[in-house]
């Protein structure tokens, strides 16, 4: 079993390099798992509640706010040469915002996720999408946003040998400028890195990685369609209850089109400042997920259905200690919710949130804005 620090290693270089994980959201639930699993072994009964993920439709106070023009190019617009980009560079991240879609990708890459926030090496947007393989033919998209100043960083490695850079080489002209192809040692598979200015001050890059794809050519595709916007997050349930204290840090969207089609949306809160360090803005967290529901009775399966308890009737895993709490309740109306909190509410308070999450009207049926 991986421990905790395994699991963040991994999900750095999975962040950092813009690499999607290999199948929905595996990450986030190991990371889950392994916390969990860590303080159960510190004290009977304990649970570590941090995913990184959250959802939530309120608004919050002191949120984190973008430096957003008073106009910008329409989220559906085609993009082209002159608006591959924002009409401003980010400052700061909204994490209820999306800030670019693909508008179109190769053939295959049906699992896709979007996170806006605070990401594992700072506050950034992340979008991408794989052909959920994690052998030599995977296959995978990954599109970053920079907030201004920030420069965009070498490739984590699977061998974990840091990628020394190499010769640049002129790519596409990409919101009305130039563009390059960064280099970097250590690729064990066709890979291409293109960046350029999506706004000035403002880094963006597409990461291509996989076999059989001509990357570069498949890079200047997906750049030449990205759509640029900061319209609100679709969600699935709104969050009523949440402390005022609280300050919501990352929103992470997941969908998988393979069937059965299953997605997974989110919101973390912290109480920790903007201004401090991202591993201590992360350590105490609440969480409240909202996924698909799926009947699974395979304990091997991540989705598996374990209830100890009931809540408001429907079958429920509940645990409790050293002041954390878990909560999922399954098969809300074809929806699971999960509420995980280390310590930021009071006792019971995930059983007291459960019913100020309402979700829309026929979650079995919802699609996050990745669904194309």
């Amino acid at each position: 079993m991986l421990d905790e620090h395994q699991i963040g290693d991994l999900m750095l270089a999975e962040i950092e390099s813009a690499e999607q994980p290999s199948a929905v959201l595996d990450v986030d639930r190991a990371m889950t798992t392994a916390r969990r699993q860590r303080r159960l072994a510190q004290g009977a009964g304990a649970a570590l509640l941090a995913v990184a993920l959250t959802v939530g439709g309120l608004t919050v106070p002191d949120l984190l706010t973008a430096d957003r023009p008073s106009e910008r190019a329409p989220i559906g617009a085609a993009a082209g040469e002159g608006r591959t980009g924002l009409p401003a560079a980010l400052t700061t991240v909204d994490p209820q915002r999306v800030y670019v879609r693909f508008g179109w990708l190769p053939d295959g890459l049906r699992h896709r996720q979007y996170q806006a926030g605070l990401l594992l090496p700072g506050y950034g947007v992340h979008l991408g999408a794989n052909n959920g393989r994690s052998d030599d033919q995977r296959q995978f998209v990954a599109v970053s946003l920079l907030p201004k100043g920030v420069q965009p960083s070498a490739p984590q490695r699977d061998s974990a040998e840091p990628a020394v850079a190499g010769d640049t080489v002129a790519g596409p002209t990409l919101n009305g400028g130039p563009s390059v192809f960064a280099n970097y040692s250590g690729a064990e598979t066709p890979e291409a890195i293109l960046r350029w200015r999506y706004a000035p001050d403002g880094w963006a890059q597409v990461r291509v990685v996989g076999t059989g794809l001509d990357v570069r050519a498949t890079a200047t595709q997906v750049a030449q369609s990205l759509r640029f916007g900061a319209d609100p997050v679709p969600m699935p349930a709104t969050v009523a209850g949440v402390p005022a204290d609280l300050r919501l840090i990352t929103v992470n969207v997941s969908e998988s089109r393979d069937e059965p089609n299953s997605w997974d949306v989110g919101w973390t809160w912290t109480r920790e400042p903007a201004t401090a360090d991202p591993g201590r803005q992360r350590a105490r967290t609440l969480a409240v997920v909202v996924s698909r529901y799926r009947n699974v009775t395979d304990p091997a399966d991540k989705l598996f259905v374990n209830p100890n308890t009931t809540l408001d009737g429907h079958r429920a895993r509940f645990l409790s200690g050293d002041g954390n709490e878990s909560l999922i309740v399954y098969d809300v109306n074809g929806a699971n919710v999960s509420i995980d909190d280390s310590g930021l509410l009071p006792t019971g308070g995930t059983r007291a949130l459960f019913p100020a999450i309402t979700l829309v009207a026929e979650p079995v049926s919802w699609h996050s804005h990745l669904h194309q």
